[in-house]
């Protein structure tokens, strides 16, 4: 696989949507349950005061941008990689490939409304896609065991979770050993879901990218006083 690329301490694998859907298949031929995160400016926000989200993320097996802001931030000009990665790409092309195979998937959400967002998608556009459970996931360790149960009793091809950082890496990560899927595909709470229409980013968007580009700028500058 193609070496990382690092923003704000965050390593990515710099590959294409293709070269990721091959690296999943093979997830999808192995027993023990790999990892494969999304992330986004939120994740990377948070990451700047929890020093442990960077570890957990650092733990899963596949680690792609979820925002092309991501990309543009880490000096990544490739104009398929930028195209592949603003039309979730790779998020179509598995999602697709779980249609196609009517693969058994268990949804982790935190909300009501995001349960429904995310049911009703795979309603639309992936029917094929059978959904064997859900679950709620409160920021309550104790409660690890009977999502579990849940989890591991449906016997789900892959686990989705749309659950918001560092709730979704914490959980991951403490319980992978215990996980009886053969993947875990964190979108994050803020996923967005294509295919979906072209509006302008909100002005919230565009803060952050102010925010995330300073703060690329800062650890640029230390590293070169420390040269």
């Amino acid at each position: 696989m193609n070496a990382k690329i690092n923003v704000l301490e965050i390593g990515f694998h710099d590959i294409t949507a293709k070269e990721a859907m091959r690296e999943v298949m093979g997830y999808m031929r192995t027993e023990p349950v790999n990892i494969v995160e999304l992330i986004n400016s939120d994740v990377l926000l948070r990451s700047k005061e929890d020093e442990t989200l960077k570890d957990h993320v650092a733990q899963s097996d596949l680690v792609l941008a979820g925002e092309r802001d991501i990309l543009e931030l880490a000096g990544i000009m490739d104009r398929r990689k930028l195209q592949e990665t603003e039309s979730r790409l790779f998020t179509r092309m598995l999602l697709r490939f779980f249609h196609k195979n009517h693969s058994r998937v268990f949804l982790l959400v935190e909300t009501r409304s995001d349960l429904l967002r995310f049911n009703d998608y795979l309603e639309e556009y992936y029917r094929g896609i059978e959904i064997v459970g859900m679950e709620f996931v409160p920021n309550d360790p104790s409660m690890d065991d009977m999502i579990l149960n849940s989890i591991n009793g449906a016997e789900a091809d892959c686990v989705i979770s749309v659950l918001p950082a560092p709730l979704q890496e914490k959980f991951v990560v403490r319980n992978r050993i215990l996980l009886n899927t053969r993947l875990w595909l964190g979108l994050g709470k803020n996923a967005q879901l294509p295919p979906e229409k072209k509006e302008k980013k909100p002005f919230r968007e565009f803060i952050i990218r102010l925010f995330l580009k300073r703060e690329v700028e800062k650890e640029k500058q230390k590293k070169r006083k420390c040269i």
